[in-house]
């Protein structure tokens, strides 16, 4: 006798929305080009980690250098909101561009394998920076030059400054600062160097801080000696009367001294 057929309904698969899928895909791509490198980095390796196979891979992005693109503008469209949030939040030329100091040397700390893909592979080969990095680095870096050109408006910062120059002086000099922590695995102290770095760049632009403090100096001395002067108008001023009740009081005293006047004449 056949056994009854299964009349229960099965239990229909859901597709994953897309947004989500794609966004798994990112993620896992993001840990691998931080873990190996964009030329080391295997889309076998990536769909795996994702949950997926390999062809979900290229049904998303047509190509590797497709996902590095992806993945670097969700690196640097967070790290411009970010540094966009922050620089609302802080007040004055120079401490908005030691926050940019800081918030730039951060992003070596927390995202130090994006940033050797970006210095060691993606810049060496100018149509891949050009195609997935240029145009973000150019609205990142944009921030710090607005930074720069409106203190040099607002008489913060040297009239004589030009804005995109200290702009590539203050990025090539954190570059610089942390190449050995990129390539190596030291420790990098990111507030010390900030503060240092910070130092020796606004050493040289803000607008001359020891002529303000001396025109500052200038004006205290000139209000106390105003305040002196009428102090010294007002003991004046009160000295006649002082010296009249005492005539008033020795008339006598008065009398003699005309009666000796006489007599030496």
């Amino acid at each position: 006798m056949a056994a009854p057929a299964d009349t229960k309904p099965r239990p229909k698969r859901t597709r994953r929305p897309r947004a989500e899928r794609e966004a798994e895909i990112l993620d896992a791509a993001r840990s691998v080009f931080a873990e190996r490198g964009y030329g080391a980095a295997a889309v076998a390796e990536i769909a795996a980690r994702a949950g997926v196979v390999e062809g979900t891979v290229y049904s998303y992005f047509e190509s590797k250098r497709a996902l590095l693109i992806a993945v670097m503008k969700g690196f640097y469209e967070k790290l411009i909101r970010d540094t966009e949030s922050g620089l609302r939040a802080v007040r004055g030329t120079e401490n908005q561009l030691r926050f940019v100091i800081r918030r730039h040397l951060d992003t070596f700390t927390s995202d130090l394998g994006l940033c050797r893909v970006i210095i060691r592979e993606a810049r060496p080969d100018v149509a891949l920076y050009d195609e997935a990095i240029l145009e973000l680095n150019r609205r990142y870096t944009g921030l710090a030059l607005r930074v720069l050109e409106e203190g040099v408006a607002s008489g913060s910062l040297r009239p004589d400054l030009v804005p995109s120059v200290i702009r590539d002086l203050l990025y090539g000099g954190i570059e610089h600062a942390v190449w050995r922590f990129v390539f190596s695995d030291g420790e990098l102290d990111a507030g010390l160097l900030a503060d240092q770095l910070a130092d020796a760049l606004l050493g040289g632009i803000v607008t001359e801080p020891a002529r303000q403090s001396d025109a500052t100096l200038v004006r205290l001395e000139q209000a106390i000696t105003r305040l002196e002067d009428n102090l010294s108008s007002d003991g004046a001023s009160t000295e006649p009367h002082s010296t009249r009740r005492d005539e008033s009081r020795s008339p006598k005293v008065s009398g003699r001294r005309r009666s000796k006047r006489e007599e030496a004449r």
